[in-house]
């Protein structure tokens, strides 16, 4: 995108870009306000300026029987196998594993889960924040679910990575502005606050935009103040001093004037020690033209038994004896730094719609029955209120009467009415029961949503496998939003993969489970992807394909995996089930399906298993004792027959030698 401002400010392009592209889409914010209205329950009537008096709000039933809380899991494999790209590859996904944990997803998916059926989306915005420091490490990655109502793209464009601009606001504070930008709190003050919030907060512009050389930039203003403009986002930035041209850590002037500066490559003053063993040498050979360059150098001879060689120059004199030998030409290793390509912004869709940057809505769908069900019970209401059994009075009584309960009361002559009597005014319903309950019929067959997957009473499915199979099938209707659930979640893995290509120079432990169930640890290091190509160039190896695991709603259908894994379990799927091992298997299957005590019986047949082989150990080394004390004995007895036997020979040659 170019950036022309000759007869204004940067400002007020930006300002007035954003401007341009929230205009042009108008109607698409103002059918998102009234989605989100209609799923708060809004009396409102379309085409109408009087209000429903009674609501039922099926949309907010219907849009909560979808809200799952499961997390997809991150699975990462190479696009060309090998041993290291395979061993990276796990690497990732473990480190992104962890993530799901670590990161409050839990959090975040629950609003995400209504933003979809309401809006047909969802924006998430992933970034690395430097200011998260440990002992450890410094940087890692911030993730937010915002509304779409915060989102502006660029018109007429319905694929974010298409767009060369877009937009995102923010609600903070003031105070937060002067930390995180370093204005002075005159700035702040002039910043933007919305009509609805007091003087302490402030509406954030953020713009990111590709420059003509694509690269993705990033300009944030409030009001009429500017706050932070930094061309390439992604590159490693370094404050220099305009004044010595040092960086800030070393500069020393007393007004240094600082500019941020981006970084293309490291020099490596040390080697680099890769998770395989190997390392990335501090000096590297040169590569040119697909040849290691070759140069000569003096090197001290070696004679044939490994001895340094010597010779004579006079006088009982011996030199070192130098030799030209060609070696290859070495100069310091620079790596480059990673850049990330794509907008840090991922916009999940609820279900794909044509020429519609997000998906289509539910409550779009179900609209024109919500609101014939907002008429119907309307008129119900009416009917009830209005109708009643009312007492009837003479016209001459002057009497007090408790009226609270009846409201109204009939007066009449003696010769047409008895003298006190009463009046049935009761309404049928049945029929606008009856039309509301097919509208909201209607409404679920829509949305695919049957009562066996609400948890409701459906007479139709007689049997446990019955209402499985009804549930599976409208798990199946549904499966769309699932997969573009699994689709943004896959692309938020490669983000944050990224992120730690470019930005995390210390290694990030991860821990995962192996097949025994123990925990086992595993380091995530940048310089594990770096390569060499043949042309000498270094470069990050991130050919790596992301997606999720086909991992079902374990909510809905945990009893069932319960019931297989029993199933397996007794067929002999694991093994024998009467040993220890593969019970020990079947728990554990039963522990990653959420079962209630699972982990206790895990610890309980490991203690088990432990004292068994505890026990099978010390018999090994009691039959292994006896049979030592055996050979012992046995030897013991062969000794006492040999010194018998030679005892016995020594008497003979005696008496043989006193009888000559």
């Amino acid at each position: 995108m170019r950036i022309e401002y000759q007869d204004s400010t940067k400002l007020a392009f930006f300002q007035e870009l954003y401007s341009e592209a929230k205009a042009a889409s108008e109607e698409l914010y103002e059918k998102l306000e009234q989605h989100i209205q209609q799923y708060k329950g809004s009396p409102k009537i379309d085409g109408s300026e009087e209000e429903a008096k009674q609501v039922r709000n099926i949309t907010y039933e219907l849009v909560e029987s979808q809200v799952t809380s499961y997390l997809p899991n991150p699975s990462v494999s190479p696009k060309m196998w090998s041993e290291k790209n395979e061993r990276n590859a796990k690497s990732a996904e473990t480190l992104l594993r962890n993530k799901r944990d670590e990161l409050p997803f839990e959090k975040l998916n629950d609003i995400d889960e209504r933003y979809n059926p309401i809006y047909g989306g969802s924006v998430w915005l992933t970034e690395w924040d430097n200011s998260i420091v440990t002992h450890n490490t410094v940087g890692d990655v911030k993730i937010s679910c915002l509304s779409p109502q915060r989102f502006v793209g660029q018109p007429n464009i319905y694929s974010l990575d298409d767009m060369e601009y877009c937009f995102i606001t923010f609600e903070t504070t003031k105070e937060d502005i002067m930390r995180k930008y370093g204005v002075s709190p005159e700035i702040a003050d002039e910043a933007e606050s919305d009509e609805n919030a007091d003087e302490k907060t402030a509406t954030l512009y953020v713009c990111y935009y590709k420059d003509e050389d694509d690269k993705i930039c990033q300009y944030i203003w409030s009001g009429d103040t500017e706050l932070l403009d930094i061309e390439d986002y992604f590159a490693r930035k370094r404050k220099i001093c305009k004044v010595c041209g040092k960086r800030e850590e070393l500069c020393k002037c007393e007004k240094p004037k600082l500019e941020l500066q981006n970084e293309e490559y490291e020099e490596l003053d040390r080697d680099i020690l890769l998770s395989d063993g190997s390392v990335i040498p501090a000096m590297s050979e040169v590569i040119k033209d697909g040849q290691i360059v070759m140069e000569t150098q003096k090197q001290q001879m070696v004679e044939q038994d490994g001895s340094m060689a010597f010779e004579d120059i006079g006088g009982g004199v011996t030199a070192p004896l130098f030799a030209d030998v060609l070696v290859p030409k070495t100069e310091p290793t620079r790596l480059p730094f990673y850049a990330p390509s794509k907008f840090p912004i991922v916009i999940r869709k609820n279900t794909s719609e044509e020429d519609n940057l997000l998906g289509q809505s539910d409550c779009e769908f179900i609209r024109p029955q919500q609101q014939a069900i907002n008429k119907l019970e309307s008129r119900i209401a009416e009917k009830l209120m209005g109708s009643g059994v009312y007492p009837i009075v003479p016209d001459s009584f002057t009497g007090e009467m408790d009226n609270s309960i009846f409201k109204r009361v009939f007066r009449a002559k003696h010769d047409t009415f008895q003298l006190f009597g009463r009046v049935d005014l009761q309404v049928d319903i049945s029929r606008d029961i009856e039309q509301s309950e097919r509208l909201y019929d209607q409404a679920k067959r829509i949305l695919g949503i049957t009562d066996s997957y609400q948890g409701q009473y459906d007479a139709s499915a007689q049997s446990g496998k019955a209402k499985q199979i009804q549930v599976q099938q409208a798990a199946g209707r549904l499966d769309s939003k699932r997969q573009m659930k699994n689709a943004a979640y896959a692309e938020i893995d490669q983000i944050i993969f990224q992120y730690y290509l470019a930005y995390a120079d210390e290694p990030r432990p991860a821990t995962y489970r192996d097949a025994q169930g123990n925990l086992q640890n595993r380091i995530f290091n940048r310089y594990d992807f770096i390569e060499r190509d043949e042309a000498g160039e270094w470069y990050y190896n991130d050919q790596y394909l992301f997606r999720t695991d086909a991992t079902v709603d374990v909510d809905k259908s945990r009893e069932l995996l319960w019931q297989e894994n029993r199933q397996n379990f007794q067929q002999g799927a694991y093994g024998d089930p009467a040993l220890p091992q593969t019970q020990l298997i079947f728990w554990q299957n039963m522990e990653k399906a959420h079962y209630p005590w699972a982990n206790d019986n895990v610890e309980r047949i490991k203690a088990e298993i432990q004292r068994q082989q505890e026990i099978a150990q010390y018999q090994a080394q009691i039959k292994a004792l006896q049979g030592e004390v055996q050979n012992r004995a046995g030897y013991e007895g062969y000794l006492l027959e040999k010194i018998k036997s030679l005892t016995a020979g020594g008497k003979n040659n005696v008496d043989m030698g006193s009888n000559p």
